[in-house]
């Protein structure tokens, strides 16, 4: 995968000098959905799933949390194993067992924010012989892929999934 055409991601824009600061840029992003006031009318459109199939901005923003601190784990991963096989983060079951629609937006933005800073500073700490390290991703199937395709993955999952809650929110967030 090198772009996505339903959010209009494109990987090869997003490179080496620039990846770690647009991962930690999702946090205040994702936080001005997510953080609505105790007692808000928005809170029960946040955690609203708009059709059958489709989370919940609140569920987008716990999933996106989630890719995020992933994403810095196979990281480390892949800087001490030659080209490691991650397993999957089992997202729908994920979902389902930590309740993520049950989870407070406020609390949610506030841990995005910490889970991008976090992997922002992993991937900004990456030398240029480390991005071209490799690692097999398992989704949607099988690759061996680059850390720099690593990052831009990364990048890509907050990405499209403020594109998600742009729709399901009907705001056309991006």
């Amino acid at each position: 995968m090198d772009r996505c055409d339903e959010c209009g991601f494109i990987y090869a824009d997003h490179g080496p000098g620039s990846v770690a600061d647009e991962i930690a840029g999702l946090g205040p992003r994702f936080g001005s959905v997510l953080a609505v006031p105790a007692g808000s009318p928005d809170l029960h459109r946040l955690r609203e799933r708009p059709a059958a199939g489709v989370w919940s901005p609140v569920e987008y923003g716990c999933h996106v949390r989630d890719v995020l601190l992933a994403q810095r784990e196979r990281l480390y991963q892949a800087l001490v194993e030659d080209e490691p096989d991650f397993v999957p983060i089992y997202r729908e079951q994920r979902a389902v067992l930590a309740g993520y629609g049950d989870e407070d937006p406020g609390r949610v933005a506030v841990e995005i924010g910490l889970a991008a800073g976090l992997t922002a500073r992993a991937f900004g700490r990456l030398g240029p012989s480390d991005w071209r390290r490799t690692c097999v991703y398992n989704f949607p199937e099988p690759s061996t892929r680059t850390l720099l395709w690593l990052g831009q993955h990364t990048l890509h999952e907050g990405e499209h999934h403020l594109f998600d809650v742009g729709y399901s929110t009907g705001s056309g967030l991006r």
